[in-house]
């Protein structure tokens, strides 16, 4: 079992238009609704590449009752919830038939208790005692200056228990974790340049990061730029991954599908490269769908061969980042 864990997850709906301008009375067409929040679109495509996954997340309210009913009898999950007295959010995306075009409005983020944030907390330790969970993702924002920590806890929990953690988070929540690292970490170009302090990092910067962050003992680390230039780090090889062009039909939950994808290889045992290829395939047929996280296997499968992958030695890390490296293998 994978637990697929999101602090800040949504309701996810989707209206259908006519063109229209600000100030028009507009009647949708269409609704669609799925449950938002990256760890769920991780759980998703996790499904689909056919591992057993399990949503945990924080739900509240009548917005939170409408997505553990689409998270069970929609999605097939049995999720793990911490109730809140918050509601959860919803994002309305407005898209008109006629094109891609879509604007989102965003509900503000919900005010999380410490003793709900400590229940999340607790309902995981119990699941990692349990000893059934092969790996922990943690993906999204924290919502809430109680939550801003919650992933560096768990992160120690499942360390503890030698179970494998994959990270996509951003903001307080990234500036929270010191001490115990995940595995694996993946951040987009404008996260990771929000975590340097520089609204456009360089190559240079980047490669600085993922030097820090292995010597810190993160063994694989990507930073992506939607279609551009994917740079990335796994133990002693750097990479540098160019995307095949792809028909895009909606984004969203790319990065998320990328995460699976790292987690699939991880679990089958991939190696460095393969494992770049995997989770950069499944980046692209999330893509190439509308749902997030509904990728295609056999289209992933092909595209693993279009993604064109240069890998060379990276510089020595510190003594400190090697010993830890080191260590972590020793125990798998």
């Amino acid at each position: 079992m994978i637990l697929c864990v999101t602090l800040n997850p949504c309701l996810d709906k989707t209206l259908i238009v006519p063109a229209w301008r600000p100030g028009d009375l507009v009647r949708g067409r269409q609704v669609h609704q799925v449950v938002g929040g990256k760890g769920n679109n991780v759980a998703r495509a996790l499904k689909r590449l056919g591992h057993s996954a399990r949503p945990v997340t924080f739900l509240g309210g009548p917005a939170g009752l409408l997505c553990e009913h689409l998270l069970r009898h929609e999605d097939g999950f049995d999720p793990l919830i911490a109730p809140t007295q918050s509601a959860t959010r919803t994002i309305l995306t407005v898209r008109t038939d006629q094109g891609p075009d879509q604007t989102a409005f965003f509900d503000p983020d919900p005010e999380i208790s410490l003793a709900e944030a400590d229940d999340l907390q607790k309902r995981v330790e119990k699941e990692l005692t349990g000893g059934d969970v092969t790996a922990l993702a943690l993906s999204g924002s924290s919502p809430s200056p109680t939550t801003h920590g919650l992933f560096s806890d768990l992160i120690c929990m499942a360390r503890s228990r030698r179970v494998p953690i994959f990270l996509d988070t951003y903001g307080a929540a990234l500036e929270a974790i010191w001490g115990f690292w995940p595995e694996v970490i993946h951040l987009n170009r404008r996260e990771a340049g929000l975590n340097l302090g520089r609204q456009r990092p360089t190559d240079e910067d980047l490669a600085g990061l993922l030097a820090r962050w292995a010597d810190h003992g993160v063994r694989c680390a990507l930073i992506t730029d939607g279609p551009e230039t994917v740079l990335g780090r796994y133990d002693d090889l750097t990479f540098r991954v160019e995307p095949p062009d792809v028909d895009v039909v909606n984004p969203i939950g790319s990065g998320d599908s990328l995460l699976a994808g790292l987690i699939d290889a991880w679990l089958n045992g991939m190696g460095p490269e393969e494992s770049v290829r995997r989770g950069l395939a499944c980046a692209l047929a999330n893509a190439k769908a509308w749902d997030a996280g509904a990728i295609d296997v056999e289209t992933v499968r092909t595209l693993e061969g279009e993604v064109v992958v240069e890998a060379t030695p990276a510089e020595n890390s510190s003594r400190v980042g090697k010993s830890l490296r080191m260590g972590r293998t020793r125990k798998r």
